[in-house]
């Protein structure tokens, strides 16, 4: 048995048994970890609200060889986001929104540092008052991006050629992209603006970007994109997708 020592988020808790939780935490040094909180349910539990979502804490826990649940000893709170979360039923539902898409894209044990950058930035964004819905964006290009998912749309995926910087590019069902002499015009339509505000998303921190740059066309046309893209990824809808849309979110 060995015990190992890291900062994570949580990411979703079940509950097991009458005083338990399974907790699911994305942590810097180990990736995506199951782990058994005993005694989470309990009225005067010892984890208190260290197990809300996408709390950062500093967690402790052991793990035994061949077991994928991990026994999470401590978790002392870092930074929390519950009280907005629990006021503000658009930031509730963009947290679970973000915690399916990280839940369903991030491999267990699998470390990403880069990933566990991206989750700090887009939270420490949205603390700072930034746009919920274009944050969203950010969120969603990058986690395809290292996922592997979000492709180069400046080149064509049959051609293999570039395309020009004034030209659309056209999002097949697939995600891949196309020129137009190969897409026919077919797919969803990326506009030269459009691809250039992708190019400074994967290039600067998502509290830097010049949100007044953005129109609410980019940020609805973007969200098509990156969705179709998840939904053939994964051949099914995110459930909590449909709120967000329902609540003028995306």
């Amino acid at each position: 048995m060995s015990i190992v020592t890291t900062e994570a988020f949580v990411l979703r808790t079940y509950s097991l048994a009458e005083a338990d939780k399974i907790c699911v935490f994305l942590t810097r040094d180990f990736g995506k970890v199951r782990g058994v909180a005993h005694g989470a349910r309990k009225m005067k539990s010892r984890f208190g609200s260290a197990l809300e979502l996408f709390t950062q804490v500093a967690l402790t826990f052991y793990r035994k060889e061949g077991r994928d649940l991990v026994s999470v000893s401590t978790c002392d709170i870092l930074s929390s986001h519950f009280n907005r979360a629990a006021r503000d039923v658009q930031t509730a539902t963009a947290f679970s929104y973000m915690s399916e898409l990280l839940m369903e894209f991030v491999p267990d044990h699998e470390t990403n540092e880069r990933l566990y950058r991206l989750v700090t930035a887009t939270l420490e964004a949205l603390e700072q008052g930034r746009h919920l819905g274009w944050t969203l964006r950010y969120f969603e290009t990058w986690l395809l991006r290292l996922a592997g998912f979000f492709p180069d749309v400046g080149r064509c995926a049959l051609c293999d050629e570039s395309i020009p910087q004034s030209h659309f590019t056209f999002i097949a069902s697939d995600g891949a992209p196309r020129c137009m002499p190969c897409s026919g015009g077919r797919g969803l339509a990326m506009a030269p603006v459009l691809r250039q505000t992708v190019f400074q998303i994967l290039s600067v921190h998502p509290a830097a970007f010049d949100i007044q740059s953005v129109g609410p066309e980019q940020t609805v046309d973007l969200g098509e994109i990156n969705y179709q893209i998840i939904r053939h990824s994964l051949e099914r809808d995110i459930r909590s997708y449909g709120l967000l849309k329902e609540l003028g979110v995306i």
